[in-house]
């Protein structure tokens, strides 16, 4: 078998030839190539397909002419040949045309001969670049230095890394055969997936498709939205038809709803499926449909979710719950403050949980038209999955619950099931007279904060108050089927509250967790930052500059990176601390 070695740097050095893990050759995905739209035979070859008459709804037909056109597209992939080497005959080409210019610089054919040269090269450049960009997802290189090197070796390292050779089942055994990965991610992932109004303007359709980025992972059925984007004057109308069909009967085609399962590893070597990050890839009609109806949920959640929620929330910020939070944990190390402890709570697999019945009572608890309710229904249940392992689709099955993590939608739907659980915590605080608030927090009756699925209690270290919270989750859990993991949620009890120890973690079942703890990114701390504290900002600078060692960039590039990407986690971690000199001197240097 041929397996290509990669460095740490994600150079590749050398194919070899080794007896163990294989792969069987199978038919590549279709992908939409966003430098074919720059191709003069993108507008006719799609008009000849869009002119074609099908029988069925609108969207039946629109799927049908999208498949039609993968075979066109292919054919015209196939055409323009190895992109790098016409990138490198170009290239020679001009280098002989400059140099019998210089020859006789005065010579009219060898001007024209030389700048057609310089044309055609600055053409097969352009266009190579752009299938390495979209190939790389390299989108802070947008614009910048035409760096082949930079993106060829960021290919290489993204496709090593997502090759899945092996994998731990749950009994501990060790998969290597190919068909029996496949086998138990899908196995995996059906088990999670399948157990547990006003009118829409044209201008507003088109608006949803052009607002999604060119580059993003597409669907199954591989169409990016750079493809939209550069036929829409021949498929604009009939796009827009079958949006508005949508609209008008609420009814979705199952190919239109298929999504990807991209796997993503959540650990460094990644030994079990549960080790992998599912993430939906969507088809971009869907997302298109999605965004639209996220237009109209938006602008109302200021006004149905509490203040403690500030996950994509108009107008609220994510500095907003750090800043909170940390003025809540101040001076848990000291003795003579009140006796007050804090719960990190931890959902399991939160958006795959959701149980839709549950989500539609929601959506209804909430006042949201019928009508509104659904066409999210459709949304969310007539998805199917499919798993994308190894460049390769595999499988094919419905979902029974849970949110799609790709679908525009699905974080605002997610923000109001957690409002629900705000809800009930509050109705049995008001019940409950034996319920003591969080030192500071009684006045403003604050017990929680909640940024998505990130969620933290807050009370009084007493038996009384802790057993709430625990009722609060567990009927949420028998609503929703979102649930806590034990394992990872936390309990973070005051120095003052050390007496209660033992009662409060054997009551909840959680880990004791010490400050400083993570969240949202940052450490929550007791007192002053420290440089011991940065620590983790300044091992993730050092990591990301790692990456480009290397990297064959402009020095005008380098800086543009650095602003770009570096300041960004300064500006983070300056917008809730004051850095220290010492750590502002490290990051400089």
């Amino acid at each position: 078998m041929r397996i290509v070695i990669v460095s740490p740097r994600g150079l590749l050095i050398t194919p070899l030839v080794l007896g163990g893990y294989s792969i069987a050759p199978q038919a590549g995905l279709f992908r939409f190539d966003n430098f074919l739209a720059r191709s003069p035979e993108l507008i006719p070859s799609v008009r000849n397909i869009w002119r074609h008459n099908i029988v069925g709804t609108s969207m039946y037909a629109v799927t049908r002419k999208l498949k039609a056109l993968k075979a066109v597209f292919r054919a015209q992939r196939k055409k323009k040949g190895d992109l790098a080497l016409n990138v490198k005959l170009a290239a020679e080409f001009l280098s002989i045309a400059q140099c019998i210019l210089h020859t006789d610089r005065h010579n009219s054919l060898l001007l024209c001969l030389e700048a057609c040269c310089r044309l055609i090269f600055l053409k097969v450049t352009k266009l190579d670049q752009c299938m390495l960009q979209q190939r790389a997802k390299m989108q802070w290189l947008r614009g910048g230095d035409q760096c082949t090197r930079a993106f060829f070796r960021k290919i290489a390292k993204r496709r090593a890394a997502k090759r899945i050779y092996q994998i731990n089942t749950a009994d501990g055994d060790t998969c290597t055969d190919q068909q029996a990965v496949i086998n138990e991610f899908l196995g995996f992932f059906h088990q999670l997936l399948t157990g547990f109004s006003f009118p829409v303007t044209r201008a507003e359709i088109k608006q949803a498709f052009f607002d999604i980025e060119e580059d993003k992972a597409p669907g199954p059925d591989g169409y990016s939205s750079g493809f939209y984007k550069a036929a829409w004057p021949v498929i604009g109308e009939e796009i827009m038809v079958a949006v508005e069909e949508f609209f008008h009967n609420g009814r979705l085609l199952k190919q239109v709803n298929a999504t990807l399962l991209a796997l993503i590893p959540k650990v460094q070597n990644p030994i079990t499926v549960a080790d992998f990050r599912p993430i939906s890839c969507c088809n971009v009609l869907f997302k298109a449909i999605t965004k639209i109806l996220v237009q109209r949920i938006r602008p109302l959640l200021s006004r149905l979710v509490s203040p403690t929620q500030n996950a994509f929330i108009p107008g609220r910020m994510i500095s907003d719950n750090i800043l909170l939070a940390q003025e809540l944990f101040a001076g848990y190390n000291q003795q003579r403050t009140p006796p007050r402890c804090a719960m990190k709570v931890d959902l399991r697999k939160a958006y795959d949980t959701v149980e839709w019945d549950f989500l539609l009572a929601t959506l209804e608890l909430f006042g949201f038209p019928l009508i509104f309710i659904k066409w999210i229904e459709e949304c969310v249940t007539t998805c199917s999955f499919s798993v994308c392992l190894n460049g390769n689709i595999h499988g094919f099955f419905g979902g029974a619950r849970g949110l799609t993590q790709g679908d525009p939608m699905s974080p605002y739907l997610f923000v109001l099931v957690m409002e629900v659980l705000c809800m009930i915590l509050q109705q049995l605080i008001e019940q409950d007279e034996e319920f003591t608030f969080h030192w500071k927090c009684r006045d403003i009756g604050l017990f929680h904060l909640s940024f998505a699925d990130d969620l933290l209690l807050f009370s009084s270290a007493d038996e009384s108050s802790v057993g709430l919270f625990q009722r609060g989750l567990q009927v949420f859990t028998s609503l929703l089927g979102l649930c806590a993991n034990p394992a990872k949620s936390q309990l973070i009890i005051s120095k003052s509250a050390q007496p209660h120890r033992d009662q409060l973690l054997h009551l909840l079942g959680f880990k004791e967790g010490t400050l400083p703890v993570r969240y949202l990114g940052l450490p929550l701390i007791s007192s002053r930052l420290t440089l011991l504290d940065c620590q983790p900002l300044l091992q993730k600078i050092d990591k990301r500059i790692g990456t480009w060692v290397g990297i064959p960039l402009s020095f005008a590039a380098r800086v543009q990176l650095i602003k770009s990407v570096l300041m960004a986690f300064n500006v983070y971690w300056g917008s809730a601390f004051i850095l220290p000199k010492g750590v502002v001197r490290q990051i400089e240097k």
